[in-house]
């Protein structure tokens, strides 16, 4: 089925029941924006005031569908479609260059999308324009959590290539409305993305991972329940189907309202908006370099690396396998004083051991003197941790 008449579908399958049927669903869209604003530091009161309004219009991106025709493509990224997906430029128009506007519509540009709600909401947060920033804020939670719904990010957005036809909405809607009682996400700190693009495409592959396992979970919910696919799935399919995937679902809303969180805080951040105030959970500028351990480890294949600036400084976090080859470069160019994260996924590596190391040179001058003696050249900082893949 092509993306035009799946989206011609859903249309009608979203006047028949309501509008439940596009997206995560508006049960998990509100969701996910309900739960962000938790995580959002004090200073940002005028935002999370808003609560409320970010939760009634979280899936209006959704509701634009129909006389928008720009809309649909930013809601989804047919990975597969390009054979480097992993490393998608993050100027569409290169993309566009490469393959022409046709094929990438027809695949999609939620990455692309997602950085453009955030630049707005920022250009928006910087003028003052709060009005139309609290709108974007809500868009920008619903490509978020677009983002991290897998169906989303892959070129089997509703099983038809496998004979889980109609398995997109009912894991994103049917199956979250029947049990969004059990929904829950623990509190969260905010933190400064410095290369927006990156965490978001790092986003979009990491839910692209747990394709295979609602595929295999609408398969073992239609045996366990004895349903043929044809027809209403009964209770008992979508009582399996949440005890199959339920585990990774949280893990993934989960997700969602960290990154949403701090892309608002990002947003903030870059729009000049109390740049004084902290970027970790203390609310103060750390007073040390730090590399943490990446978490989890060993991991297979995401993992994540965080660490901490005591100002601002010209920044180089790159992964080496043993034999010293450059495998990735996870974060690069100038980035504020604060706590920084990222993820790194190593499909189609090797296990094995490999290193990841952080280079930081001050872009100050008054602050190279406290750098000290440091395990790198004159005016650098460098720090190297091991990590282990295990397939």
């Amino acid at each position: 089925m092509s993306r035009n008449c799946f989206w011609l579908s859903a249309f009608l399958i979203f006047l028949a029941t309501g509008g439940n049927a596009w997206g995560w669903g508006r049960t998990a869209h509100k969701f996910i924006n309900q739960y962000a604003v938790p995580d959002l530091p004090a200073a940002m009161a005028i935002l999370s005031a808003q609560q409320a309004f970010l939760i009634s219009h979280a899936s209006d991106a959704d509701s634009r569908k129909s006389s928008d025709t720009a809309e649909a493509p930013k809601h989804f990224i047919d990975l597969e479609s390009y054979p480097d997906f992993q490393h998608l430029p993050a100027e569409l128009a290169a993309l566009i260059s490469q393959y022409g506007w046709p094929t990438v519509k027809t695949n999609g540009i939620l990455p692309w999308a997602t950085v453009w709600a955030l630049d707005s909401l920022t250009a928006q947060m910087h003028s003052g324009d709060w009005n139309r920033a609290y709108q974007t804020a809500a868009d920008l939670g619903h490509y978020v959590a677009d983002g991290h719904q897998p169906l989303h990010c892959t070129i089997n957005y509703d099983g038809y290539q496998t004979g889980n036809n109609g398995i997109h909405s009912r894991y994103e809607s049917s199956m979250i409305d029947q049990y969004q009682a059990f929904l829950v996400v623990a509190p969260d700190t905010v933190r400064y993305i410095a290369d927006p693009y990156s965490y978001v495409l790092n986003s979009e592959l990491h839910a692209r991972l747990f394709v295979d396992s609602i595929l295999q979970a609408d398969n073992d919910a239609k045996a366990a329940s004895g349903w043929n696919g044809s027809g209403s799935a009964p209770q008992a399919y979508y009582a399996a189907l949440w005890q199959n995937t339920q585990h990774f679902t949280l893990q993934l809303m989960q997700e969602a309202t960290s990154d949403l969180a701090s892309l608002w805080f990002t947003a903030w951040q870059n729009a000049g908006l109390n740049t004084t105030s902290a970027v970790n959970a203390a609310s103060t500028t750390p007073n040390t370099f730090a590399l943490a351990q990446n978490f989890p480890n060993p991991f297979n294949p995401t993992t994540t690396i965080r660490y901490t600036l005591p100002f601002e400084g010209n920044v180089s976090l790159t992964v080496f396998d043993v034999m010293g080859r450059r495998i990735a470069d996870l974060a690069t160019g100038r980035q504020i004083a604060g706590t920084h994260e990222t993820r790194f996924i190593a499909s189609g590596l090797a296990s094995g051991t490999y290193f990841y190391r952080l280079s930081v040179v001050p872009t100050a001058r008054r602050d190279l003197a406290s750098i000290g003696d440091q395990d790198g050249q004159a005016g650098e900082f460098v720090l190297t941790r091991k990590l282990l893949l295990v397939r």
